[in-house]
């Protein structure tokens, strides 16, 4: 079972900024083969949703308040899943 917790960026550890970050490399870059900047000044400001399943990161999205990119309302962004996960 999938638990969830959500956390600002100030509140991620080292580690779970680099599983963050590892998770959607693996799938947006390599799995996708869609090679972008990922790091694109928005994850400070936004709220990060981490879904682990037995200790490993296996799920994650960020949400994004108003006014952070030009946008009138709140957005979300970056929703990813580990390749084992099913759906």
């Amino acid at each position: 079972m999938i638990s969830f917790t959500t956390k600002t960026f100030s509140e991620l550890s080292n580690l779970e900024l680099y599983q963050l970050l590892q998770l959607r490399a693996e799938v947006f870059v390599v799995e996708q083969n869609c090679p972008y900047l990922d790091m694109d000044d928005k994850d400070q400001k936004s709220f990060h949703v981490l879904g682990y399943d037995n200790g490993k990161l296996v799920a994650c999205t960020r949400l994004v308040p108003v006014g952070v990119s030009y946008d009138l309302e709140p957005s979300i962004g970056r929703v990813v899943t580990h390749p084992s996960v099913e759906v």
